[in-house]
This record gives structure tokens, C-alpha cells and sequence, in this order.
């Protein structure tokens, strides 16, 4: 391996050591809020790329960016950066991925403000909500004002990609049922640590 290659390739690694310590740190600071002790491995990432349809007009909004996986693998697919919208509460991991993607409109809030968040950042249609947020280990009240924010949000053809590391779907059925919306496991990401799985919500 020549030098430049191998030099590259260390610079990586650093990159990725240091976003696993934030992203530790972060589940140790609030671990109902994060979720896992683990980032999105690339594989989930590009999975729930996948199921984002390019073609849609209107922003792509992440929630909950962690340490920025699923926000390269949206860049990766080819979506321009003026259409990505990301959404992280947590401070440090706002700064971490601000500081990876100068070129992203990246907001540190909360998704249960969603709607309010994105008209002042200017957005008025939203074509997808990628969202990596541990819904099934938050407290019920906030998980159901994401979900209607996220509901309300996508209209009547937009879609929002959820993954969970259980086999049930992290937005119950009374909850699709009262926001019209329709739910299908995708993908199974057996590589992920843990396994997760993949769901598209659409209206029904």
C-alpha cells in the first residue's frame, strides 16, 4: 500500500474513532433519547436510504443525525445538499456532523417542534423524514407528538423511513390508524449491531 493510501485510510479510521467516543458519550449523557450504544452501521444507513424516493420534490429532513452515517449515505445517493434538512437535539452530536457537513442546513432541535423548526428554516414541502430517533424507548407523550409532527409533515405523498431493533412496528397501529398512514417492514439489516429493521410509513 503506498504512503498517501495508507495515510488516508488512518485519517478515516481517527474519523470514525472519534465518532464512536461522541456517540458513546451522548448514549451515556441520555440513553432513552439515543437509543443504542452503537451508531447506524453503513449498511443500515444505505438501507434506509434506498426506500427515499430521489425523484419526490421537496426537502429530505434526517432526525436524529447521531455521528452522521445516514447523512453521508443520503449525500451518497445523490441528493443535493440544499435539500437536506437535519434535525439533532443533542448539542455535541450537532456540533460533530455541523462540523462534517459544513454544507448541510443542520439544526439543533427537537422533532416535536418539527413543524415550527422547518418554517424557519424556510421549508415548505417535505418529500421524506428519515428518522433514526428511538421512538419504542421514549416517553409516550413525546413519541406521539413526533409522530403526528412527522404525519402532519409528509402530506399526502411523502414518506417517512423509521427503523427499530424489534420485529414490531415503532408507530403503533392506533397511531397509523388516527394519522391515515400505512406501515410495511422493508429490510431486515442483520449486519447492524443490533440487527434492525427497516420501515416505510406512507398514507394509507
Amino acid at each position: 500500500m503506498n504512503r498517501p493510501l495508507a495515510k488516508l485510510l488512518g485519517k478515516g479510521k481517527e474519523r470514525a474513532r472519534l465518532r464512536h467516543h461522541h456517540f458513546i458519550a451522548a448514549w451515556i449523557r441520555s440513553p432513552l433519547k439515543i437509543g443504542a450504544f452503537l451508531p447506524s452501521s453503513r449498511a443500515l444507513a444505505r438501507a434506509m436510504v434506498e426506500e427515499v424516493d430521489i425523484a419526490l420534490p421537496g426537502a429530505i429532513i434526517e432526525l436524529g443525525a447521531g455521528t452522521g452515517a445516514v447523512t453521508q449515505a443520503l449525500l451518497q445517493a445523490g441528493i443535493p445538499p440544499e435539500r437536506l434538512v437535519i434535525i439533532e437535539r443533542d448539542e455535541k452530536l450537532h456540533a460533530l456532523v455541523h462540523r462534517h457537513f459544513p454544507q448541510l442546513n443542520v439544526l439543533c432541535a427537537d422533532a416535536a417542534d418539527m413543524e415550527t423548526v422547518l418554517a424557519g428554516a424556510g421549508v415548505r414541502k417535505v418529500s421524506a423524514i428519515v428518522s433514526s430517533l428511538p421512538l419504542l424507548s421514549m416517553p409516550k407523550p413525546v413519541r406521539t407528538a413526533i409522530e403526528c409532527q412527522m404525519a402532519l409533515l409528509i402530506g399526502e405523498e411523502g414518506l417517512i423511513v423509521q427503523f427499530t431493533y424489534g420485529p414490531r412496528s415503532p408507530i403503533s397501529r392506533q397511531q397509523m390508524r388516527r394519522h391515515r398512514l400505512h406501515g410495511k417492514r422493508m429490510k431486515l439489516v442483520v449486519t447492524n449491531v443490533p440487527p434492525a429493521h427497516v420501515w416505510v410509513y406512507r398514507r394509507g
